[in-house]
């Protein structure tokens, strides 16, 4: 199941509001707040632009998360069409 769950990881603080801001992340991508899934840079490469579009409040982030799940994959997958695969194998 872990390969379905995004993670909601803190990602510094906002310079101008001192809130924390937080990612939704799923292995090595991170969503934007545009719903698109796309690579997480490291934070010494992190720019305006991700700043912009990725880091939540952490109450958006939870959110935003469960809403994730079932869109999710894994090699190719999402969580509901690995039990079916499953499913058919074990028939």
């Amino acid at each position: 199941m872990e390969h379905f769950e995004p993670r909601v990881s803190w990602r510094g603080m906002d310079p101008e509001s001192g809130e924390g801001l937080w990612a939704v992340a799923h292995i090595g991508a991170c969503q934007a707040a545009d719903g698109a899934w796309g690579y997480e840079p490291p934070p010494s490469l992190r720019n305006d632009n991700w700043l912009a579009r990725c880091p939540f409040s952490r109450k958006d982030a939870l959110r935003r998360a469960a809403v994730a799940v079932p869109q999710v994959k894994f090699n190719s997958r999402t969580f509901a069409r690995w039990n079916k695969h499953y499913a058919s194998r074990s028939a």
